[in-house]
């Protein structure tokens, strides 16, 4: 069980990952992006964060699939809410899930 200090800094260093993909989306070759996304999937799942993990394999995903970079966007942005939301329940993850389909359309 992770302690709500190391809890917070594993947050930290999530949110610090997801920033420097937001900011450098333009700039990244599609196997960097993979690389990166596949690192905060890593992290998630190695510290217990399932939605975080969850959203980082779909983003996965939908790299794989060469989606827009409004795709992309979105789930920067549902990663970064799960991160803050994290240690979430099932509802919760899955409200969460939905809502990134609803913003993709």
């Amino acid at each position: 069980m992770l302690t709500e200090q190391r809890a917070n800094q594993i947050k930290h260093d999530l949110q610090g990952r997801i920033a420097a993909i937001a900011q450098t989306r333009g700039r990244l070759s599609q196997r960097q992006l993979v690389e990166d996304v596949d690192a905060i999937r890593s992290v998630a799942q190695n510290h217990g964060f399932t939605t975080v993990s969850c959203l980082a394999g779909k983003l996965e995903s939908a790299i794989a699939r060469d989606s827009g970079g409004s795709t992309l966007l979105c789930f920067l942005d549902a990663l970064h809410d799960a991160v803050k939301l994290e240690p979430m329940r099932g509802s919760a993850q899955q409200a969460l899930l939905a809502s990134i389909a609803l913003r993709m359309g």
